[in-house]
């Protein structure tokens, strides 16, 4: 966006995928990245010599041998698959392809000059995705699969209405939203849906609660609203923490809902105390703390390669010794889109922080360090 350019994303849908891996393939794969024979020889005695049989009322049939699919609930199932999916991003693509489990997406942007172009590429890195699924046995559902176009308003203005992906045999159109990993996204990534999708389901939650608030003691409220509400509230915040002001006094009014609940407050009770009281951060400070939290991990290779890549300190670039040579050099952005990206605001809350914080040892430390700064101001 901050290129001004067009982003046209597809969510693939793969449908039973679980059930549809096939054994000798899975286990010539896991050959291939390195497995042991023994290793394998262990996989091949777990997966085989399972049986299932169908139950209809007091009926039961004959077991029949499974020759597919990974045991669902196992914990070792969904590393089974990563391995099995694990080349399917090893084709030549136009685009990117992202797999997490068995949500696979790909990712193509292009200038709005160029958006035949654009499209007729990215159909196909479809074909070749579609092609692979054939080979290793998954099936991709059209049907469930979403085709989202995302860009700032002006360009999705100047965008032809008509837009539209062929894929097996189904005419995609661009949706308007669509949820990936529990994040619902919008062709414009400012999360108002999201948003608004959170602020309804946790008003209902708090009034079920409200109702019954009396047979609970303040610490098992405190436990239940933390479990349903708080602890969901913040999820995958770090992508969707730049959505704007008015979004954020949403979620803060569910938070001084659940604050009054616990407290047993009135509704027209001043609610900063009482967050005070339950040493609860505002909603702002916890998206800021959140955010410093994820910077940290990066600085300190904590979290994932490609989100440590993101930052650079300044050292890296110059060897000259300055006093904010352990800063992180802020990344060039020429649009108010780039700037709400989490590189741009990773490197800013971090250069701002203060230098006992950064010279934290460990995540726990940090924590508590920046909490109580937090709560202070």
């Amino acid at each position: 966006m901050d290129k001004k350019k067009l982003s046209a994303l597809v969510l693939l849908d793969l449908s039973k995928a679980f059930d549809s891996i096939n054994h000798q393939r899975l286990l010539h794969k896991l050959s291939n990245v390195g497995a042991s024979k023994s290793t394998v020889n262990w996989f091949r005695s777990y997966l085989t010599d399972r049986f299932q049989s169908t139950r209809i009322n007091s009926t039961l049939s004959d077991p029949l041998p499974i020759t597919y699919g990974v045991p669902q609930g196992a914990i070792l199932s969904p590393l089974l698959f990563c391995i099995y999916l694990n080349d399917l991003p090893c084709a030549s693509y136009n685009g990117d392809l992202e797999s997490y489990v068995d949500d696979t997406k790909t990712l193509l942007s292009f200038p709005l000059t160029e958006a035949d172009t654009g499209i007729k590429n990215l159909e196909e890195d479809l074909h070749k995705i579609a092609s692979w699924c054939c080979e290793n046995n998954l099936l991709v559902n059209p049907d469930k699969t979403k085709f989202m176009i995302i860009g700032t308003r002006q360009l999705m203005n100047e965008l032809d209405v008509n837009i539209s992906i062929s894929f097996m045999g189904k005419i995609l159109e661009p949706v308007d939203f669509a949820k990936d990993l529990g994040l619902l996204m919008d062709s414009h990534l400012s999360y108002d849906k999201h948003i608004s999708n959170l602020v309804s389901s946790f008003l209902y939650k708090l009034c079920q609660i409200n109702r019954v608030k009396n047979n609970f003691d303040k610490g098992t409220l405190t436990m239940i609203i933390t479990s349903l509400v708080i602890s969901k509230l913040l999820s995958c915040s770090t992508v969707w923490s730049n959505t704007t002001c008015t979004n954020i006094k949403k979620l803060q009014s569910i938070q001084n809902f659940a604050c009054k609940i616990i407290t047993g407050s009135k509704k027209y009770d001043h609610v900063s105390p009482l967050l005070q009281n339950l040493e609860w951060l505002t909603v702002d400070k916890l998206l800021y703390f959140r955010d410093a939290v994820m910077t940290f991990k990066c600085m300190n290779n904590l979290a994932p390669k490609y989100l440590c890549d993101m930052f650079e300190k300044r050292s890296c670039i110059h060897n000259r010794s300055t006093r904010n040579c352990n800063s992180i050099q802020i990344p060039l952005f020429k649009t108010a889109s780039g700037q709400r990206s989490f590189a741009f605001r990773g490197a800013s809350i971090w250069n701002n922080l203060d230098t006992e914080l950064k010279k934290c040892t460990s995540l726990k430390t940090f924590k508590s360090q920046l909490k109580e700064h937090l709560l202070s101001t």
